[in-house]
């Protein structure tokens, strides 16, 4: 399966529930976080949990990088077909460019601390974006963990603007650079991630994270051994979507609230076929809903 898996809480409640069903029926189930398979990031994540960096005390997820594309929709084409082949600028197919983009660096965060966020704050919005979909063009989003740590993202997809995409890592007495967009990841003796402080970097043999994933799942398969990565990528799209819920409300939300939420972004979902209204639809002008933050309820 692939992200973004579930775009709401009930969709991700469904998800876990069919893993379960998966697991009763020994089925092997791999999900596209094809970075918990990046041998460098293990290895970088494995030192870090033994202690290179001494205890995790924040991490920041970046992904800010140039404007998402947007195609018009063709005289043709249905509106389901035009927002599908659109799917990353609708909220109810891709769960906000903070899910979609930003998601693999979050779970990847996630993975650092060994938890998932207990709650989450953040703001969004359109600021340069002129095309009329959904999409925000910028988010930052503050997870708190439960030992109280934070997780700080940002999502951006603005032209002319600083770009970087990875995770920035501190620990009590050093850092680290990781994460998805990061071919080498590096850590360091304290927080200039400069060449006399490197402590670190792989040494190992190349790896293709998009084949290790398959190896891994069609070795599982073939030896028949348990394979199920359901309910860590589920929690990692929970994450996602807090942070929306977050964003776009303009509230603080715990995790159990936003798991709990029985808002569903497209009602009816699973009896859609190809002629089927979308569940958002343009108005006289060809603009399309967006979340306004302090007016939008996402529980």
């Amino acid at each position: 399966m692939e992200k973004s898996f579930a775009v709401d809480a009930p969709g991700i409640r469904r998800v876990l529930k069919a893993g379960e069903e998966a697991a009763k029926k020994n089925l092997k189930i791999a999900g596209g976080l094809m970075s918990r398979h990046y041998q460098p990031l293990e290895d970088a994540v494995a030192r870090i949990h033994d202690g290179l960096i001494g205890e995790v005390i924040t991490a920041w997820a970046y992904r800010v990088h140039g404007p998402v594309g947007y195609a018009a929709k063709p005289a043709d084409v249905s509106e389901l077909a035009h927002q599908i082949r659109n799917y990353s600028c609708f909220t109810w197919l891709n769960g906000s460019f903070l899910l979609d983009w930003l998601i693999h660096n979050l779970d990847v965060c996630c993975w650092v601390k060994n938890g998932w966020p207990v709650s989450a704050q953040g703001q969004g919005g359109r600021q340069v974006r002129t095309e009329t979909d959904q999409l925000f063009d910028h988010y930052a989003v503050e997870y708190s963990f439960a030992d109280g740590t934070r997780l700080f993202a940002q999502g951006r997809h603005q032209a002319n603007t600083w770009g970087f995409f990875g995770d920035i890592i501190h620990g009590a007495k050093g850092s680290a650079v990781l994460g998805e967009g990061i071919s080498e990841p590096k850590i360091y003796k304290g927080y200039r991630q400069t060449a006399e402080n490197q402590v670190w970097q792989y040494q190992g043999p190349p790896c293709n994270h998009y084949q290790k994933e398959h190896d891994l799942l069609f070795a599982a398969i073939r030896e028949d051994k348990p394979y199920n990565e359901t309910e860590r990528c589920a929690y990692a799209a929970m994450t996602g979507i807090l942070g929306r819920m977050a964003a776009e409300s303009g509230q603080e939300i715990t995790w159990e609230q936003a798991l709990a939420s029985n808002v569903e972004l497209a009602p009816g979902l699973d009896q859609y076929t190809l002629d089927s209204d979308p569940p958002v639809k343009a108005d006289e002008l060809g603009r399309y809903a967006i979340a306004m933050p302090g007016i939008t309820k996402v529980l």
